[in-house]
């Protein structure tokens, strides 16, 4: 470590899962489920909360919990908050949001320095680029950047309320016994994992379920459920089409940049063959002049942790350093004015 480098946490707390690690880390320490119970059980622990109530923290945003959850992640990753600054994944959807988590920050975990800075943009750096077509499907919502020069271009970010939860939806109803309905998501995605696949397949398709018996499903039923993300409705144009609108009303001189670096995020662009699909479907409808290329990541978990990933390779540059908003700046320049001058969009 650069003896000038600021010893610091990095963290993307998202709808669904929470990770967090160090500077230079190559993947999170410490990964978890976004939800607590009641009782103030964290993430895994919330599993085992037998019929009780399991608490989003962020559907909606909930200020005393995701305090909580913040104490519980410096617990977690065994250092003191007050000792490590951090750098926290923008995903907010609103300002009023970030501005509370900037205040607990600083006013109650008691961190010595803050960064934030958007997912789009930490998923660009986490390939290895600076500028990209970023597709991010998340739990409940999937969301189409263009990011340029390290910048997220929010005047063409499309998001749409439809994300990976919605191809987990049909395989609740094998999931049966005394269980919360966070436990019964968490099978019914497990199910999905194990089953789902975009690839061509002959035969019928098994999957074991904890009681013993077993799932049998047809390549046209799984294709039906896939293509939940392609197929477009009164509500949601199709993913393939999110990108095409990002690339038709970004300006021509990064229009070619963006359709050849389009990089795909989030746990279900890695069920087998969506790749491949999504390189195809949006290859037919993209301009004559763009050729479409996707970045391909050295594995799954690249892609599914790449906000942190992003964050971890960010945080450790020399050229970094001096972004960082210190607590004495916050309390001196109208608080959080500072961060909407340091931190990009």
């Amino acid at each position: 470590m650069n003896s000038d480098e600021i010893i610091s946490v990095v963290a993307d707390i998202g709808n669904l899962y929470t990770r967090a690690g160090f500077t230079g880390d190559d993947f999170p320490r410490w990964s978890t489920f976004t939800k607590c119970t009641e009782t103030m059980q964290f993430g895994d622990e919330a599993l085992g909360y037998g019929n009780g109530q399991v608490l989003d923290i962020l559907q909606p945003f909930n200020p005393d919990l995701y305090e909580n959850l913040l104490k519980k992640m410096f617990e977690k990753l065994g250092v003191q908050s007050k000792d490590y600054s951090l750098l926290l994944a923008n995903n907010f959807q609103t300002k009023h949001d970030l501005q509370k988590v900037v205040e607990i920050l600083f006013e109650s975990v008691e961190i010595p320095n803050f960064f934030t800075i958007r997912n789009a943009a930490l998923s660009t750096f986490s390939a290895g680029r600076s500028t990209a077509l970023i597709l991010d499907i998340g739990a409940y919502s999937t969301t189409a950047s263009a990011v340029h020069d390290g910048y997220t271009l929010l005047k063409t970010q499309i998001q749409a309320p439809i994300g990976g939860e919605i191809l987990n939806e049909p395989f609740r109803q094998y999931v049966v016994g005394e269980y919360n309905q966070f436990k019964k998501t968490c099978l019914a995605r497990d199910i999905k994992q194990g089953l789902l696949t975009y690839e061509q397949i002959d035969s019928t398709q098994q999957y074991e379920l904890p009681d013993g018996n077993f799932i049998l499903m047809q390549q046209a039923q799984l294709s039906e459920i896939a293509d939940k993300l392609f197929n477009s409705n009164d509500n949601f144009k199709g993913i393939q089409h999110m990108l095409l609108d990002i690339i038709n009303n970004s300006v021509n001189d990064i229009k070619q940049q963006l359709c050849s670096t389009v990089i795909s995020t989030g746990g279900s662009s890695n069920i087998p063959g969506f790749l491949n699909k999504l390189q195809t479907t949006l290859s037919a409808l993209a301009p004559p002049m763009c050729k479409v290329k996707l970045v391909m990541y050295p594995s799954n978990q690249n892609r599914y942790h790449s906000v942190f990933i992003g964050g971890s390779i960010l945080a450790s540059l020399s050229s970094f350093q001096s972004l960082w908003v210190a607590k004495n700046e916050y309390q001196e320049s109208g608080r959080f004015s500072i961060i909407e001058r340091k931190c990009p969009n």
